[in-house]
């Protein structure tokens, strides 16, 4: 649920949110500074020492922290924007941000930051630019996640496949799906999981009108890779069950040795150290095919707090390079959105291994990663877009027919 849908948006943002901060204001005062699921054993203690050195830097100054369980957590950003108690720094992610610039309730970072560009991520700073509410940026990027390709060598290789050229498109995917379902006799898959927003996105296709007002995906592009889905479904070269409930998931197939492919976060060698180490020594990565997806959590400034100087000055401390290079320490598998975390040894060069370089390809993929869901994007059209994807690649509809139906139901979605 977004705060549009709940009543709170619905037109362009309001002049409160192209408010101006004052540069060099003098910071005083307090603030109320909120994240989102993030008061635990784990965090909690770096958040009170980032307080404490913000306070002890800046006397005078108070940040209160309050953190919201993760269940919930749009529904209680709507009753903050409407009762007018939206926390002055607030944790958001790029979906429920819109929304709560659609109801004029963020500040313009672009307006006031004037190295905004060059501090931060351009892929993350994209994730809170809007087509439909102007130019204006209202999210500092704080923590980010993308995907990296992992390739079972040892199922390449057994099924004539070179582990040193994996696919890099997804047309190059398909091709060497053939060959795997093939040389196996249809016992192993490359591919082994049913197309979503992300491949209409990598067909060329745009989600929505350039305006952002209604969905318009239903391509020839986008009918065009449906159909390519479909010859491989019917050729074997996906499992026969990718299309129902008994499916268990790319992830879950490539744990089995089943699926030679999956997608995860650059420290997947990592994790499968701890729980399956045999197949961790098998693994190899790549950088994901065509563009990347992008997964942000972002930090923004209420557009109506009383303490505008201190609140900005405050956010931008929490998303400086030192301090989200610290935080990242604590969440694996995610990466800083600062600009300058591109110079860390960490992500700039290998140390020779599987996971150093799952490491830096998912650095560099984060580069051009693209936040493929619209912020307008809701659980009932994805349903209706996935039922229409599967009747597609069944062959039990058109790959145009069903793109014209789920674009239909989205926008009718849309539109209440």
């Amino acid at each position: 649920m977004t705060l549009s849908g709940c009543g709170v948006g619905g037109g362009t943002s309001s002049a409160s949110s192209q408010q101006t901060v004052a540069a060099n204001a003098p910071l005083h005062g307090s603030i109320t500074f909120q994240t989102w699921s993030l008061k635990n054993d784990k965090f909690t203690p770096y958040f009170t020492a980032l307080i404490k050195s913000f306070e002890q830097q800046h006397a005078g100054t108070t940040i209160n922290w309050i953190d919201q369980p993760g269940d919930g957590y749009s529904d209680k950003i709507v009753s903050q924007v409407t009762g007018g108690s939206l926390p002055d720094v607030v944790n958001l992610p790029p979906d429920i941000a819109h929304a709560a610039v659609k109801a004029g309730a963020l500040l313009d970072l672009g307006k006031n930051v004037p190295t905004l560009d060059q501090d931060y991520v351009h892929s993350g700073l994209q994730a809170y630019t809007y087509a439909d509410t102007g130019s204006g940026t209202y999210g500092f990027p704080w923590y980010l996640g993308t995907d990296v390709s992992f390739w079972n060598k040892a199922m390449l290789t057994r099924d004539g496949l070179n582990p040193a050229k994996v696919p890099h498109t997804f047309d190059e995917l398909v091709a060497q799906a053939k060959i795997m379902h093939d040389r196996s006799g249809g016992k192993d898959f490359l591919m082994s999981r049913a197309p979503g927003l992300s491949d209409i996105v990598n067909s060329g296709t745009p989600l929505m009108t350039s305006d952002g007002s209604k969905f318009a995906f239903n391509t020839p592009a986008a009918a065009a890779m449906l159909d390519k889905y479909r010859d491989a479904f019917k050729a074997g070269y996906l499992p026969s069950n990718v299309l129902t409930s008994t499916y268990e998931g790319n992830s879950t197939l490539f744990t089995k040795r089943q699926a030679a492919w999956t997608t995860a976060g650059g420290n997947f060698i990592d994790s499968l150290k701890q729980s399956n180490p045999t197949l961790a020594q098998d693994v190899i990565p790549s950088p994901a095919l065509d563009t990347p997806p992008l997964y942000v959590q972002g930090i923004s400034v209420a557009a109506k707090s009383k303490n505008l100087p201190l609140a900005l000055a405050f956010a931008k401390f929490v998303t400086d390079n030192a301090n989200q290079v610290a935080f990242i320490k604590l969440a694996p598998g995610f990466l800083p959105g600062s600009a300058a975390s591109a110079h860390d040894p960490k992500y700039s060069k290998s140390d020779g291994t599987p996971q150093g370089d799952a490491a830096v390809i998912a650095y560099q993929d984060m580069q051009k990663a693209v936040n493929f869901t619209p912020p307008v994007w809701t659980d009932a059209m994805n349903t209706a877009l996935n039922q229409q994807i599967a009747l597609a690649v069944s062959g039990k509809e058109s790959s145009k027919q069903a793109l014209d139906n789920a674009v239909n139901q989205a926008n009718q979605l849309l539109g209440q």
